[in-house]
């Protein structure tokens, strides 16, 4: 599981805790704040003999690109598609959800591309009410490459996700047949 932007990786979280029916949880620390190549690395190293990549808003994101190259299918909650434009409300110092002091640079926030739309085998889930990333334009970018759901209600920490999980049973099915497990 990858986290989102100013978060930290928590096995206690109820989306944590809810994806645990569909087998080991590998969870990871990401520091966005060290730039793109440095993140991809962090989830990377983490999704090694994984078997599929969940991730939330910036880890969405990041499941997509560590997915697509590494052949592993991933599920993209409310991801983030243009990390590049949307970062940058977010330059200069501030405190993560976990406490943590950070700082991010406009040099480190253009360091990040969109959102992967090649090579990838995604399921992306999103809610109505998220109010960080537009899901209407998300779904008009993605619905073409991946297999978009949408939800009415919800937030942009996606608070379905345990109405979801037979999705995503289903969507694994299905994967088994691109990449051949």
């Amino acid at each position: 599981y990858v986290h989102g932007f100013v978060s930290g990786f928590d096995p206690e979280n109820p989306k944590v805790k809810t994806m645990g029916c569909l087998g080991e949880i590998v969870g990871v620390d990401v520091d966005y704040c060290e730039g793109f190549e440095s993140a991809y690395q962090e989830v990377s190293d983490a999704a090694n003999g994984c078997d599929l990549i969940v991730g939330t808003s910036m880890g969405g994101y990041m499941a997509s690109h560590v997915g697509a190259s590494q052949g592993i299918p991933f599920v993209a909650l409310n991801p983030a598609v243009m990390p590049s434009k949307t970062l940058v409300r977010h330059i200069g110092d501030f405190v993560d959800y976990t406490g943590k002091e950070s700082k991010l640079s406009a040099e480190t926030v253009s360091s990040y591309p969109d959102i992967r739309m090649t090579d990838g085998c995604g399921l992306v889930l999103l809610e109505s009410g998220d109010d960080v990333i537009d899901p209407e334009v998300t779904r008009a970018m993605l619905s073409e490459i991946y297999l978009v759901k949408q939800y009415a209600g919800g937030s942009h920490r996606f608070e379905s996700l345990e109405d979801r999980i037979g999705e995503i049973e289903e969507f694994i099915c299905r994967s088994e047949v691109v990449y051949g497990y």
